[in-house]
């Protein structure tokens, strides 16, 4: 008689158990393994729809992407191309011309895509004004910033809109850039702190974000909107207020080309840019300081430019001494990353000061912490 298991032959007394305990495990291996494919077909497909749903919800928050134009003829076109060929689709491109006087306004007509929302404003009522009609008019849950001379590329929406999304605390979120010239040329890279607590401290003497380059949650930047009274400084206060605020973030990739040409400023223009600045540092020195007097802001805003101040390494180094100290009883900065953003100021202030003891003056300042300090420093002052 043929045996079930085997095929043929009869099996011992011995042998019996043996072969009915094999054919339990295999049966149970069998069921092992169909629930161990079962949970795993459950996870991908788990996965699967939540990445679809991501999708779906980050394709249905919609952007308006804001460019003010301003006798922009030259690039503007490569501009409006650069966001309607955007990987993420939904958006309103809202176009402000602000009273070009040469062909800026025939080429923005010349687009007929639905998604472009147009205003041409027949005199030019300046930047400031021309931004704050655009957020009024946006209907977007965020807003992007576009210049009419850059290049955004392809994901740079579907990038920051993914962060924001995943990130709802954030209320403003920029990006690296690369330079270039007016024929497209590749100059040099932009780069800028990513962690909200390095923007914060890198902010208290420039501006952390790359103005063309920002999304920002539309509730927050209405809120707080720019000021007439920081002419060609205005986006430096918009985002220094929403950056202490809330949490920030750059985008550690370079998501847009910014454009490199002759402008057009004044110095008249420029005066008020210096003035909006120090306004813009009296603000921020605020949350350290009771009082801020122009001495401070004069030896504060010198430091980015050592060559043109007239004040001593003394007196410098301690105002960023005051800055440490103050914070450390305040805690409105990060004490460790404050730290090391003054001690790297204080080291390019020195590098580009005439002064003969800089390495000296370095080491023993109580600005230096050897933790923070690298070879190719010790190096350049070596050789002033």
């Amino acid at each position: 008689m043929n045996n079930i298991f085997l095929g043929t032959g009869a099996l011992s007394v011995f042998e019996k158990p043996v072969v009915i305990l094999s054919f339990f495990q295999a049966l149970k291996m069998q069921k092992s393994m169909l629930s161990f494919i079962s949970l795993l077909t459950l996870k991908l497909s788990y996965f699967y729809l939540t990445e679809t749903q991501n999708m779906i919800d980050e394709q249905k928050n919609l952007i308006t992407v804001l460019m003010p134009v301003y006798n922009s003829e030259l690039f503007v076109r490569d501009a409006i191309q650069s966001i309607l060929h955007q990987s993420y689709q939904n958006f309103e491109f809202l176009i402000i011309n602000d009273g070009s006087t040469d062909q800026s306004h025939t080429i923005i007509s010349s687009f007929s895509d639905s998604r472009i929302k147009y205003i041409n404003n027949i005199a030019n009522k300046g930047i400031v004004e021309t931004l704050n009609e655009g957020l009024k008019l946006s209907k977007g849950r965020y807003i992007a910033r576009m210049d009419a001379d850059d290049i955004a590329l392809p994901d740079r929406l579907s990038k920051q809109v993914k962060f924001l999304t995943a990130n709802p605390t954030y209320k403003l979120c920029g990006s690296r850039a690369l330079t270039i010239d007016i024929t497209g040329k590749e100059i040099n890279k932009l780069n800028r702190p990513k962690h909200s607590a390095k923007i914060k401290v890198f902010n208290l003497f420039r501006n952390a974000f790359l103005h063309p380059t920002i999304m920002a949650d539309a509730e927050t930047i209405k809120k707080f909107a720019y000021s007439e009274d920081f002419k060609y400084a205005e986006d430096y206060f918009l985002f220094s207020q929403i950056t202490m605020a809330y949490p920030v973030a750059n985008l550690n990739e370079r998501l847009l080309h910014y454009r490199i040409h002759e402008g057009s400023i004044t110095s008249k223009k420029r005066e008020e840019m210096v003035q909006s600045e120090l306004k813009t540092i009296a603000y921020l020195l605020s949350f350290l300081f009771d009082k801020v007097d122009q001495q401070s802001l004069l030896i504060h805003h010198s430091i980015l430019r050592p060559e043109d101040a007239s004040f001593s390494t003394h007196e410098v180094e301690h105002h960023l001494i005051n800055i440490l100290k103050a914070n450390y009883e305040k805690h409105i900065f990060e004490q460790k990353a404050l730290k090391k953003q003054l001690q790297k100021d204080w080291y390019n202030y020195l590098q580009k000061s005439n002064n003969k003891s800089s390495l000296n003056k370095f080491l023993k300042s109580d600005l230096f912490t050897f933790s923070n300090l690298n070879l190719k420093q010790v190096i350049k002052l070596l050789l002033k």
